[in-house]
């Protein structure tokens, strides 16, 4: 299947690897990196379709980076997704006034949250 989207995918490595499975499967394009400040940089380069962070080790790194993504042009307008295990109310409320979709992985199989996904990306 040829490669319509691309996304950049955040966080655990283990959970990354399901996600970017099914992702593929759909035909969108994985770039990974456990990292935030090298998520930055790789977004810099070329604009992804959706940046998701999956279960990244501390909620508050996504908020700064998210902060920085809107402060630059090419990347204002991209759509970025939490998917966590557990996502405090208040936290989770923080994002989303930031303009991040969030989504609790813990009741939610990996294919509904790939779905999830696909919508947002616009694929």
């Amino acid at each position: 299947m040829p490669f319509g989207k691309k996304v950049l995918l955040v966080g655990d490595t283990q959970k990354v690897k399901v996600f970017r499975g099914l992702l593929e499967q759909q035909g969108v394009l994985t770039t990974f990196t456990p990292n935030i400040e090298r998520a930055l940089a790789l977004a810099k380069s070329g604009p992804p379709d959706g940046i998701i962070f999956i279960l990244p080790v501390y909620w508050e790194s996504v908020s700064d980076f998210v902060a920085k993504i809107r402060g630059e042009k090419l990347l204002e307008r991209v759509p970025i997704i939490y998917l966590g295990d557990f996502i405090e109310a208040n936290d989770q409320l923080i994002l989303k006034r930031q303009g991040v979709y969030t989504m609790t992985l813990g009741p939610v199989p990996e294919v509904e949250a790939v779905r999830f996904i696909m919508k947002i990306i616009g694929a």
